[in-house]
């Protein structure tokens, strides 16, 4: 069984990130570290942006891929080599939508920053000092200019399911509406998860669906979850991404040892 795998991606928030975490544990540069000697790589596949995931993985931040913002942007090590823009009519139309929500916090994704409004300057710092992201501050969302990849809002207590249903309703035809885990409710073009992200590197580096190995605990991990070889959903997760895992894990380090001590059974 671990002859085969070439590959590792892994969630972050909820799966490598355990409780709310906002730092990686330091366990897991060397266990990254461990993998590339076997000529096994790591791919961190996660909501967050390019610029926030590389300082999560300060160490090893060259030495592996990313799939960010729930695929829509795709870089290796500090190169940039994919992104997936939604079109300007939609994302005003959502914007719209997204501001009549009152008990939310609207963001949007552009390549290089998050973008909020100034109505909640709690949000902002929020995102800059606790998520650490890169953020920049309008007086309206309608006047981002720069290529929209993802849109997403924020609720601090949990996604009401009413709010997921009408937006998945209304939307559903033209973006993936998913779960992004934490109360986040994240929007990209449709088609674009991490699923096509890992589908695209496999066609990019070489290495076939089979022969990766991924983890993950919320909606935006289903594509991801369903295409790789062998998939691990976290205990945590809820009930229908469990349903589309393999397995079930409690620690992803723990797993990543079997892996490299060759105990990683059928």
């Amino acid at each position: 069984m671990s002859d085969r795998i070439r590959v590792v991606a892994s969630d972050f928030d909820g799966t490598i990130l355990k409780d709310g975490a906002q730092e990686v544990d330091g366990v897991y540069f060397p266990l990254i570290r461990a993998l590339k000697e076997r000529g096994i790589s790591f791919i961190a596949a996660s909501g967050r942006q390019y610029g926030n995931l590389r300082r999560l993985l300060g160490p090893v931040a060259d030495e592996i891929s990313y799939i960010c913002e729930n695929g829509a942007l795709i870089a290796q090590g500090s190169r940039i080599i994919y992104q997936n823009e939604i079109e300007r009519e939609l994302v005003l139309a959502l914007i719209r939508d997204m501001e009549k929500v009152r008990e939310a916090r609207a963001l949007i994704s552009c390549a290089d920053t998050s973008c909020v409004d100034g109505a909640d300057p709690s949000f902002a710092e929020y995102l800059r000092h606790t998520v650490k992201n890169t953020v920049t501050v309008f007086d309206s969302l309608h006047q981002v200019s720069e290529p929209v990849i993802k849109l997403a809002l924020y609720w601090p207590e949990g996604i009401p399911e009413e709010r997921e249903r009408q937006f998945r309703e209304k939307y559903g035809d033209r973006l993936s509406v998913v779960d992004g885990g934490g109360g986040w409710l994240d929007f990209t073009n449709r088609g674009v998860d991490k699923g096509s992200a890992l589908r695209y590197l496999a066609e990019k580096q070489g290495f076939g669906l089979d022969e990766v190995l991924c983890f993950g605990d919320s909606g935006n991990d289903v594509g991801m979850l369903r295409a790789a070889g062998i998939s691990y959903a976290m205990n945590t997760a809820k009930a229908e991404v469990k349903a589309c895992a393999d397995r079930q894990c409690g620690m992803v380090s723990d797993v990543l040892r079997q892996l490299l001590e060759g105990h990683l059974t059928k």
